[in-house]
């Protein structure tokens, strides 16, 4: 992975129902005044404050070490190109297929309080997703939205090696803290234990697998986390082009590539405002 360096801010790019909660927690103990949590504006489409890092000199400022936010492309302040001075990320990573689940009864959820945005107004999303197959089954792109949008099936290795210091995945928080910790020569913090979450209706098995074949994407990108969140060696340049060179042999982008436009639908489906208490 790409060396941290002290020296420059780093960003939280914050995916949705991945541990949000928890990383404002760590990341302000280990950053103090030094880290801002930034959010947009739930009646506004493209209301986000971008922070100066640096000072008229180029220099950093010292009072801006980590910024955690939901970048987003869809709403105008994704990566690189919100910070294009800053260019080392960290990010906590789920599994796709749960990630889905989770965000569909949140948004049911706060849709039937009418909390769900979507460009300045609140809607209820449960004539469009009446339940968790139709959501499933017509999967929106929002997860790329907080991404670099440059990751395909051909080069994502690459991309995510030499963009990220740190992937920590959702699954086992407490060692990707733990893992984050040494990567940045922080503390270690422990973090309380949660309760899951209950659904109120039942999710069938069989769409799990049927998810993983219909977008292999998302699998391959979480894969990769699973593959390296317990270690914190740093990737040199060797590493990383080799990743490239076996990205490149991979089967071509399929329809799930995140570079190819995105219809109207694709976005509503999934682009919401995110409320502060959302993780």
């Amino acid at each position: 992975m790409r060396i941290y360096d002290p020296q420059k801010p780093i960003l939280y790019t914050h995916i949705p129902k991945c541990a949000g909660s928890s990383m404002v927690h760590v990341l302000s103990e280990w950053f103090g005044d030094g880290f801002h949590k930034v959010n947009q504006q739930q009646n506004s489409q493209y209301g986000m404050q971008k922070l100066p890092t640096q000072d008229d000199e180029g220099s950093w400022l010292p009072d801006v070490r980590c910024i955690q936010s939901h970048f987003h492309h869809g709403h105008g302040f994704g990566l690189p190109y919100f910070y294009p001075e800053v260019d080392q990320y960290i990010t906590v990573l789920r599994d796709p297929f749960d990630l889905m689940v989770s965000m569909y009864f949140f948004i049911k959820g706060r849709s039937r309080q009418g909390q769900y945005w979507y460009r300045g107004s609140p809607v209820d999303i449960s004539e469009e997703f009446p339940n968790i197959e139709s959501y499933l089954g017509s999967y929106p792109y929002w997860m790329f939205s907080h991404l670099p949008q440059n990751l395909t099936l051909v080069n994502y290795r690459q991309q995510l090696a030499s963009q990220f210091v740190y992937i920590g995945v959702y699954e086992d928080l407490q060692n990707s803290i733990d893992q984050l910790a040494s990567v940045l020569n922080k503390p270690t913090i422990q973090l309380p234990v949660s309760n899951a979450s209950e659904y109120d209706e039942n999710v069938p098995n069989h769409m799990r697998e049927q998810f993983y074949r219909d977008y292999p994407l998302p699998k391959k990108i979480y894969d990769f986390a699973v593959e390296n969140y317990l270690s914190t060696g740093e990737t040199n340049v060797a590493e990383v082009q080799d990743m490239a060179n076996e990205d490149a042999s991979a089967s071509p982008a399929r329809s799930d590539d995140p570079d190819l436009p995105l219809g109207d639908d694709e976005v509503v489906s999934g682009d919401m405002v995110m409320s502060e208490e959302s993780s």
